[in-house]
């Protein structure tokens, strides 16, 4: 997709040659190349620095090596770090394999990983974990028919707390009084 998208950039240019050689400007140029190819193809400033740069005897219509950081990143690499260890950073990434944390959540996007509660996990669902996710369930509700335990469960704001309800049976105080019947409450903030 990159080289295809390069190979369309310098055809764009090698049109604005064209124009430049025929005596047109910037201007009248870009006019014509957005009546065929659309609107936002190239904008009037960049009409212009190439027009520039013919004017300039520099028919070179290819982008010059630019210095900084990388934008295309080894997947394989960012991949393998993070199977070594899930909860690697972006930023450790990019200090590692010299790229810009921007880039390096963009990869990770397109890997299919997303970051829950610092471990980058496949945003996928593989068909291994779905098979877990089903004998996990599976094996909840027969636990349920034999002690049903999904009544002792308080869930609130994301959280799930087991708790028992004991009921202390009546007995005898040091003062012969009845003790009233107690419960058990979980208390979730």
């Amino acid at each position: 997709m990159i080289t295809k998208m390069q190979d369309q950039k310098e055809h764009f240019r090698h049109i604005l040659l064209f124009y430049y050689r025929k005596g047109k400007n910037a201007v009248q140029a870009r006019k014509k190349l957005c009546e065929i190819y659309g609107e936002g193809i190239l904008t009037v400033r960049q009409c212009q620095n190439w027009f520039s740069k013919f004017r300039s005897d520099n028919f070179d219509i290819k982008d010059a090596p630019r210095s900084g950081r990388p934008v295309e990143a080894d997947e394989d690499k960012i991949k393998a770090l993070i199977e070594a260890n899930r909860r690697i950073t972006t930023r450790e990434i990019a200090t590692r394999l010299n790229l810009s944390n921007s880039t390096v959540h963009d990869h990770m996007k397109r890997l299919g990983f997303v970051s829950k509660l610092d471990i980058w996990v496949p945003h996928v669902l593989k068909e291994k974990d779905l098979l877990c996710r089903i004998d996990i369930c599976d094996s909840l509700l027969k636990r349920e028919e034999n002690d049903p335990f999904l009544k002792r469960i308080v869930t609130g704001d994301e959280k799930w707390i087991v708790y028992d309800n004991i009921k202390q049976k009546r007995s005898r105080s040091n003062r012969d009084k009845l003790a009233q019947s107690k419960s058990q409450f979980a208390n979730i903030h």
